[in-house]
């Protein structure tokens, strides 16, 4: 059963089931929108599932209630779960961007990108839980539109291409809630830190800085991370999310010109990182993995784009 810490009242209509409160560190959250029935945004792992359908039950709804969920992106910490919850709410949408529908229909080139990063299937599985395909009855691809889920509310659901090419934010205006999924990194409540969020093949570093204008013009009013929470300073997340992403492309473009391979810059860029008084609550192996994340993404970004041979 979900804890007590698990369950979020971010607005009136806004809930946010936080994995650090489940004991999942490395995958997103769930946000839960009360209308005329739930919308889910971002589905988790199929480990981290039965929280969802907990939390739904603790706020006096039946899981039957959940009418659609919408996906930010397909990587396997966010969208894992999406055949689970298929499968116990048969009728559930799944609003998902049209470039990775298919990926959610035929989970196989996930599990092959997953393994860049975890190294082998076995680790995912045990990180992510049971990758089940979605029917594609219950798949609705979407780009840019604007999405009625009754009692007045309307949500528009926009590109936003960066962390990877088939990303998507939702905007929530009565609210103000914008869910961001990685678009914006993420954000750790507890330490009060922004970190970017950047994984191989996809990301894009122009890419990422239009979506941030994008978001900047919508003014939003909250920035619902997907991982791991909420900031109610907008215009500071974009900023400091900007900064962070061109200072760690500049550190890193320069280090490979240097010829400083891309284990070596890892190395180098911990032994930066672990100074910042926030390293001492993680241990060594998250910090590498993360840094491995971001130098193979920014890595494969400049091969991509010429910026080195």
């Amino acid at each position: 059963m979900s804890g007590p810490n698990t369950v979020i009242e971010v607005e009136r209509t806004v809930y946010y089931v936080d994995p650090l409160g489940i004991g999942s560190q490395s995958v997103s959250g769930v946000y839960l929108l009360i209308a005329d029935g739930i919308t889910l945004i971002e589905t988790g792992t199929s480990l981290n599932a039965p929280h969802i359908l907990d939390a739904v039950r603790s706020l006096g709804h039946k899981e039957s209630d959940i009418v659609r969920a919408i996906v930010t992106h397909v990587h396997l910490d966010h969208a894992g779960a999406t055949g689970w919850l298929v499968r116990r709410v048969p009728h559930m949408r799944v609003c998902v961007h049209e470039r990775g529908a298919r990926h959610l229909a035929d989970p196989s080139r996930l599990m092959s990108s997953a393994e860049m990063v975890y190294g082998d299937r076995e680790t995912i599985t045990d990180i992510h839980g049971e990758i089940i395909p979605v029917p594609e009855k219950n798949l609705a691809p979407v780009t840019n539109e604007h999405l009625d889920i009754g009692a007045g509310t309307r949500l528009k659901i926009f590109e936003a291409p960066g962390h990877a090419p088939h990303h998507l934010c939702v905007f929530e205006p009565d609210t103000g809630c914008l869910f961001s999924g990685e678009a914006l990194g993420h954000y750790l409540p507890a330490f009060d830190i922004l970190t970017p969020a950047v994984a191989p093949p996809g990301f894009d570093l122009a890419a990422s800085m239009e979506t941030s204008q994008r978001i900047r013009d919508l003014d939003p009013r909250v920035i619902c991370f997907s991982q791991f929470g909420q900031h109610r300073d907008p215009a500071f997340v974009i900023e400091e999310s900007d900064r962070l992403l061109n200072d760690y492309g500049d550190r890193i473009r320069r280090a490979l010109e240097r010829g400083m391979s891309s284990g070596d810059i890892i190395e180098m860029l911990f032994t930066r990182l672990s100074r910042e008084a926030f390293a001492e609550n993680f241990s060594d192996q998250s910090i590498r993995g993360m840094l491995m994340s971001i130098v193979l993404g920014y890595y494969q970004y400049f091969e991509r784009t010429g910026l080195i041979c």
